[in-house]
């Protein structure tokens, strides 16, 4: 469903402004011009020649760098911020697999064969099985790697995620950068050169082989990296509305929190050459609140959920991904939360003062009744009242006959005043971009690899997720798994070059 282009505006409208600093305000910019080049231009300043070429320094280009390295490439990392960016460096830090050392820990009884069911369930038989096997079987090899080699440090526990009824998800103890610290210092002590400020503005190509990129410096100067075997691993594209609305249209819109570097010029480079593209229209996404960026605590589960006409339309304990597909399809990609004066009251200082900026900014409404409140922000008020009450009878009966809510969430919601929360979506990363084999070589519109061209992470992930999320941490694994092998496979070709 394509919303309207009022409600686009007025949705991005809503969730730029309020927040301070400009947190929520989606980026701009138009597609990039990255026009294939046969040979360096006049203008190139000075060349430097290495065997693996890494470009973009998130999860997945730190580890095909580390891994390349590790295997005796000459490797150079070029990333075109001042530093390490990248979704990775943002995310939760939840990686998804199978039959880990963890896992045998725990006891939790598991195999590459019943992940593989699990992702084949998820969309997975839709795209190219062998990639499916590959992820079924190096996800969990992954995680190993982190946990036990790189001593990255994990949660004690495992959880469910997405659809699944087996523990498969690992968490990082703080956040996706401590995965990504770790893969820095293997990279470091593996010899890699880190080249920051540094974007790549096109591919150099010779006779239908790429031999590198182009990049321009801080300074203005075109620098030409020359290497044996390039691995793009730049990233999505949340921040380039022309090429969400081309690829993603349904999420035309949404506004984005991923990082400010990911406006997919590394993608176009690919596809102006000839690379396929492979995407179904789908996006990883989170719930999202006006008045405060990230996974928001004012977006409790021990709320009440409606949509604009008033009706409770999930269980708000849900999978988060698949409310956001929900939600992203609303024509206004709004819903609203209702709270009453037990809940506000419960609220850290921090939360209260957020919540107060949103009373006073109009995207909160109080009134003495839920219905009033409603009314204040456009939605109906009889109906909200309605759904309320029915909501209030489970909750005192202990049971949610309706989304099956658990009935530590399920509170009754019934001291005045009452408030109503506007909310709404927010965009984590795309799921589209070249499509690979499984030794992450990229393929043109015929199915041939590119000669000398890899890629790795969100760029790429396509190949990986149909047009929703798996579960969470798919996505992260996807970076650090596609990173690792596109690292030893390019080193393992540029030896034998």
């Amino acid at each position: 469903m394509r919303q309207s282009e009022s409600a686009r505006s007025l949705t991005r409208r809503q969730f730029a402004t309020l927040v301070g600093g400009g947190m929520l305000a989606l980026a701009g910019g138009g597609l990039f011009g990255c026009t294939p080049k046969s040979e360096a231009s006049a203008n190139v300043s000075k060349t430097v020649s290495c065997d693996v070429l890494v470009v973009g320094g998130g999860g997945a280009g730190v580890s095909a760098a580390a891994m390349a390295a590790g295997a005796g490439a000459n490797t150079i990392l070029i990333e075109k911020e001042a530093w390490l960016a990248g979704s990775s460096s943002l995310a939760l830090g939840t990686l998804y697999g199978a039959n880990t050392q963890m896992q045998k820990e725990k006891g939790v009884d598991d195999s590459a064969e019943d992940f593989l069911a699990y992702l084949l369930r998820r969309g997975g038989d839709k795209l190219d099985r062998d990639i499916q096997v590959m992820c079924s079987e190096e996800f969990g090899k992954t995680i190993d790697w982190l946990r036990e080699d790189l001593h990255v440090p994990f949660k004690g526990t495992l959880s469910l995620k997405g659809t699944d009824t087996v523990a498969r998800a690992h968490n990082c103890k703080n956040s996706a950068y401590d995965a990504l610290s770790a893969v820095t210092a293997l990279a470091r002590e593996n010899r890699v050169q880190f080249h920051f400020g540094m974007p790549a503005e096109s591919l150099v190509v010779d006779n239908g082989t790429v031999t590198g990129v182009l990049a321009r410096s801080g300074a203005g100067e075109l620098v030409q990296y020359s290497a044996k075997k390039t691995i793009m691993a730049t990233g999505g594209f949340c921040r380039n509305p022309e090429m969400i609305d081309k690829y993603m249209p349904d999420y035309s819109g949404v506004y984005t929190e991923v990082g400010v570097g990911l406006t997919g010029e590394g993608l176009q480079m690919g596809l102006d050459i000839g690379a396929d593209y492979v995407g179904h229209g789908g996006t990883n996404g989170i719930l999202a609140c006006p008045v405060e960026p990230g996974q928001s605590k004012l977006i409790s589960t021990k709320a009440m959920w409606v949509n604009s006409a008033g009706e409770r339309f999930a269980n708000e304990g849900g999978q988060t991904h698949d409310i956001y597909y929900q939600v992203a399809h609303f024509p206004d990609q709004k819903f609203f939360a209702v709270y009453d004066q037990a809940m506000y009251d419960a609220l850290d200082s921090g939360l209260k003062a957020n919540f107060d900026r949103g009373l006073k900014s109009g995207v909160f409404a109080k009134g003495d009744t839920a219905a009033e409140a409603a009314e204040a922000l456009g939605v109906s008020g009889q109906a909200l009242q309605a759904s309320l009450d029915a909501y209030n009878e489970m909750a005192r009966a202990g049971e949610d006959t309706q989304f099956k809510k658990k009935a530590a969430n399920l509170v009754p919601i019934e001291k005045a005043p009452f408030y109503v929360l506007t909310m709404g979506v927010c965009t984590h990363g795309s799921f589209g971009g070249y499509h690979v084999n499984t030794d992450l070589q990229v393929l043109d519109t015929s199915g041939n690899p590119i000669p000398n061209y890899y890629s790795a992470g969100e760029v790429c992930c396509g190949s990986f997720i149909y047009d929703d999320y798996p579960s969470g941490g798919c996505g992260l694994n996807w970076s650090y798994t596609s990173g690792r092998l596109a690292g030893q496979k390019a080193a393992a070709a540029a030896a034998q070059a």
